[in-house]
C-alpha cells in the first residue's frame, strides 16, 4: 500500500521539484481519481471572496464562483456537502472537492496523507517557483534596464514596464498609474477584463495604489475583498477581476512621488519581501526611464523651440529684406519725381496683390491690381470711411474678399487710406509691413506736394499783398513775380479783404496750412472759377477776383463771408470789396477801397461784407481820410459827369450847388439861375445818367452834395 501511495505522489512531488504549478494541480485530481477509484477530485481556489476552478479563472470572463456554503475559508477538516466532500488543503486559500463515497472519503488515510503531501508540494512547487524567479529578476531587471533606459517614448516605457512586471512577479494584471495634480491616473494596463481598471484614478488613500501614494512606501494585500488596511472604493472592481491578491510600489522622483505601479493575483498567494523587492527595483528603474523620458522630451520640444524660431526668424529675415528692397525702390521713386499711381503699381507688383489708395472721403486715389478686385474696392472703402479715423491699421471684409487698411498720416492727421488684398495666412505679415511701408513713402510724397504747394502759397502771399501794399517800384517788381507764378491779372477785377476772428474759448487753432486749405474750399464752394488768387497774412485774406456786377459782387462777398465762417467753426468773419479795378498797378487803391468796405462792414458787427460800391454815407466819409481816396470818390460817385467838357460840366456841378442850397427845391433853383423849371429837372435827369445818382433819394443826395463839395475843395486848392 505505501509503495501504492509513492507511485501515486511521484508525479505531485516532480512537478513540485520543477515548480510547475498547473501541472501540479492536474496531477493532484489523477491522484485522487486513483487513491479512491470511485471518486473524482476537483482542486478549487478561493479568491475574489468566491471558490473558483482554475479552469475557469484561466478562461476568464464574468465567471461565478462555485455555489459552496460560506465559512469554508475556515474550515480545516473535510467536510460533507451534499455528494462531495469538502477537503481543505491550504485552509482559505486551496481546498479539494471530491466526489463519491462520502464516508469512504472521510475515513481513507491515504487521502489525509495525500492532503499532507499535496500541502508541502505547493510550497515546495512555490519555493521552486521563487527561485526560477530569482533567477528570471536578474535577467529580466537586466532586459528591462536596457530597453527602458534606450528608450525615450513614455507609452513604449510604460508598455515595457508592465508586461516585465506581470511576468517577472508571476501576476494576472499590471498597471502604471501616473500622478496628476492630487490624484493618480492609469496610464498602462495589461491583463484587465474590465474597461474600468484601464480608466481607473484615485486620491490618497483610496485603494492600495492611493495608500501608497499618501505613504510613499510599499504595500501589499492577501486578500483585496475582505482586507481591513485598504479603503473599500474599488472593492466592486476587485470582485469584477476575481483579484485575490496585490502589490504595489511607488514610482519616486527626484522631488517627490510620480506615480504607483501596481501587479495584481486572481489565484491564492501571498506577495513575499522577494517580491516586493523586484516590484520596487522595476518601480526605480521606472522612475528614472519616466523622467529620462520627460527629460529627452523637454530636450525635443527645446530643440524643436528653436528650430521653429530659427525658422521664424528666417522668414522674418525674409520679410525685412523684402521690405527693404521695397522701400529703397520707392524712395527713388520719390525721389525721381514719380507719382502716386507709379508707387501703388511698384508696390503691386512686387506683392503680387492688389493695392490702392483713397482719400479720407473714400475716394479712389490711385490703383494697380485685378479687374475683380477693382470692382470691390469701393465697398471696402465705404466701410473703412463709415469707421472714421483709426490711429492704426483695420481689417475689413467685402464679398469674400479680405482687405489691410494702413491709415497715411500727414502732419499728424489721416489723409488718406492705403488698402491691400490679404491672399492667405503666410504673407499677411509681408503685406501689412509692405503697406505700412508705402504709407510712409505716400506720405512723404504728401508733404513735398504739401511743401511746393506751401511754397507756391507763400509766394503767392508776398506778392498779392506787395501788390496791394508795396510802394511803386515794389509793385512793379510783383508784377512780374505775378507773372512767373502764372497769376491772371489781366482783365476787370475785384479785391476782397476778409477778416477772421479769434477762435473760440478752448478751441485749438488750427496752422497757417490747414487754415488755407479751409478757406480755399470755403472760397471754392461758391464761385471759385472766378477766383484768380487767394493771400493769408495773419487773419487777413486777400481773395483776388475776376470782376462781377455789383450785385453779384454783393452777392458773393456775402457768400464769402458765410462760407469762411462755416468752413472755420462758426468764427466771426468779415468781408470788404473794392470797385473795380481794371489794372495791376491799381490794385492798391482797390486794396484801400477793399479797407473801407471792410471797415463798414465792421461797424455792422458779427459776420457781414460790404462792397466798396455800396458802402453809403459811412463808406463815403472813410473814404474823404486821404486826398487819393478823395479823388476816388469822386470818380466813384460823379463818375462820366467829371468828363464832360469844362463848360458844360460846370454848369451841371453849378445847377446841383444851387439846387442843394435851395433844399432840393425845382422852383427856388429855376428862379435862382434865372432858367425855366423845367430847364433845372432836365439838368438833373442828365446828371442822374452820368453819375448813377437817384437824386429823389436822400442817400444819393448826400452823396451827390458831398461830392461837389469836395470838388469845389480841390479845384480851388489846385487853381483849377
Amino acid at each position: 500500500m505505501v509503495s501504492a501511495l509513492a507511485a501515486v505522489l511521484e508525479p505531485i512531488a516532480t512537478a513540485a521539484a520543477r515548480g510547475q504549478y498547473d501541472l501540479l494541480l492536474a496531477e493532484a485530481e489523477r491522484a485522487v481519481a486513483e487513491l479512491a477509484p470511485s471518486a473524482r477530485g476537483l482542486v478549487i481556489l478561493r479568491t475574489g471572496g468566491a471558490w473558483y476552478a482554475p479552469s475557469a479563472l484561466e478562461n476568464g470572463g464574468d465567471t461565478l464562483g462555485l455555489d459552496l456554503p460560506a465559512g469554508l475559508e475556515t474550515q480545516e477538516t473535510p467536510l460533507r456537502i451534499g455528494k462531495v466532500v469538502f477537503v481543505p488543503v491550504a485552509p482559505g486559500a486551496l481546498a479539494l472537492l471530491i466526489e463519491g463515497d462520502s464516508v469512504a472519503i472521510e475515513a481513507s488515510e491515504s487521502l489525509s496523507v495525500f492532503c499532507k503531501v499535496f500541502a508541502l508540494a505547493l510550497q515546495t512547487c512555490e519555493r521552486q517557483r521563487i527561485a526560477v524567479q530569482n533567477l528570471d529578476e536578474v535577467q529580466a531587471l537586466q532586459r528591462v534596464a536596457t530597453r527602458m533606459l534606450k528608450s525615450h517614448d513614455l507609452s513604449e516605457i510604460l508598455l515595457l514596464i508592465t508586461q516585465e512586471a506581470k511576468q517577472l512577479l508571476s501576476a494576472d494584471i499590471c498597471g502604471v498609474l501616473l500622478r496628476e495634480d492630487d490624484k493618480i491616473v492609469m496610464r498602462r494596463c495589461v491583463g484587465n477584463r474590465s474597461p474600468e481598471t484601464a480608466n481607473l484614478q484615485m486620491g490618497p488613500g483610496q485603494g492600495l495604489a492611493g495608500l501608497v501614494l499618501e505613504h510613499r512606501k510599499p504595500a501589499s494585500v492577501e486578500d483585496y475583498v475582505t482586507s481591513e488596511s485598504i479603503s473599500r472604493d474599488f472593492f466592486h472592481l476587485a470582485e469584477a477581476e476575481l483579484v485575490r491578491s496585490a502589490l504595489a510600489a511607488p514610482l519616486l522622483g527626484r522631488d517627490d512621488i510620480i506615480g504607483v505601479l501596481e501587479v495584481w493575483r486572481r489565484r491564492p498567494s501571498t506577495f513575499t519581501p522577494q517580491d516586493t523587492t523586484r516590484l520596487t527595483a522595476l518601480a526605480n528603474l521606472t522612475s528614472i526611464a519616466i523622467e529620462n523620458a520627460e527629460l529627452y522630451a523637454g530636450q525635443r520640444r527645446m530643440v524643436d523651440e528653436l528650430g521653429r524660431a530659427h525658422e521664424a526668424l528666417n522668414q522674418r529675415f525674409d520679410v525685412v529684406r523684402s521690405v527693404s528692397s521695397l522701400t529703397q525702390t520707392l524712395m527713388l521713386l520719390l525721389l525721381q519725381g514719380a507719382g502716386l499711381n507709379a508707387i501703388v503699381s511698384t508696390a503691386s507688383t512686387t506683392l503680387k496683390t492688389d493695392v490702392a489708395v483713397i482719400d479720407r472721403d473714400g475716394t479712389l486715389l490711385a490703383w494697380s491690381g485685378s479687374d475683380h478686385a477693382h470692382g470691390l474696392v469701393d465697398a471696402a472703402a465705404a466701410v473703412i470711411v463709415a469707421q472714421g479715423v483709426a490711429n492704426a491699421a483695420v481689417s475689413v471684409t467685402r464679398d469674400g474678399l479680405s482687405w489691410r487698411a494702413q491709415p497715411i498720416f500727414v502732419e499728424g492727421a489721416a489723409a488718406a487710406w492705403v488698402l491691400g488684398t490679404l491672399d492667405d495666412g503666410q504673407r499677411s505679415e509681408l503685406i501689412e509691413l509692405t503697406l505700412t511701408q508705402v504709407a510712409v513713402i505716400a506720405a512723404l510724397q504728401r508733404l513735398e506736394q504739401r511743401s511746393a504747394s506751401r511754397a507756391r502759397s507763400e509766394s503767392i502771399d508776398a506778392t498779392v499783398w506787395d501788390l496791394l501794399r508795396a510802394d511803386e517800384t515794389t509793385r512793379a517788381a510783383a508784377i512780374d513775380r505775378a507773372a512767373d507764378l502764372k497769376l491772371d491779372l489781366e482783365g476787370p477785377m475785384r479785391l476782397y479783404l476778409c477778416e477772421v476772428g479769434a477762435t473760440a474759448p478752448g478751441s485749438a487753432e488750427s496752422s497757417g496750412s490747414i487754415l488755407r486749405q479751409k478757406i480755399t474750399r470755403a472760397v471754392q464752394t461758391i464761385r471759385g472759377e472766378k477766383v484768380r488768387a487767394i493771400a493769408l497774412q495773419g487773419m487777413s485774406i486777400a481773395v483776388l477776383c475776376s470782376d462781377q456786377a455789383l450785385d453779384d459782387a454783393e452777392r458773393f462777398a456775402k457768400s464769402l463771408s458765410g462760407a469762411i465762417s462755416d468752413g472755420l467753426g462758426g468764427r466771426h468773419v468779415v468781408v470788404g470789396g473794392s470797385s473795380r479795378c481794371h489794372v495791376a498797378r491799381a490794385l492798391a487803391i482797390a486794396y484801400r477801397e477793399a479797407q473801407i468796405a471792410l471797415d463798414v462792414a465792421r461797424q455792422m458787427g458779427k459776420t457781414g461784407s460790404v462792397v466798396y460800391d455800396r458802402a453809403g454815407v459811412v463808406g463815403m466819409l472813410l473814404s474823404l481820410r486821404h486826398e487819393v481816396g478823395m479823388r476816388r470818390f469822386l470818380e466813384l460817385n460823379l463818375g462820366d459827369l467829371l468828363k464832360e467838357k469844362g463848360k458844360q460840366r460846370d454848369l451841371f456841378l453849378q445847377t446841383l450847388r444851387v439846387y442843394f442850397d435851395v433844399n432840393c427845391s425845382h422852383e427856388a433853383a429855376s428862379q435862382k439861375l434865372g432858367v425855366h423849371r423845367k430847364t433845372i429837372a432836365h439838368r438833373l435827369g442828365r446828371i442822374s445818367e452820368l453819375t448813377g445818382l437817384d437824386l429823389s433819394t436822400h442817400d444819393d443826395r448826400l452823396v451827390a452834395d458831398l461830392s461837389v463839395y469836395v470838388y469845389q475843395m480841390l479845384t480851388a486848392r489846385d487853381g483849377s
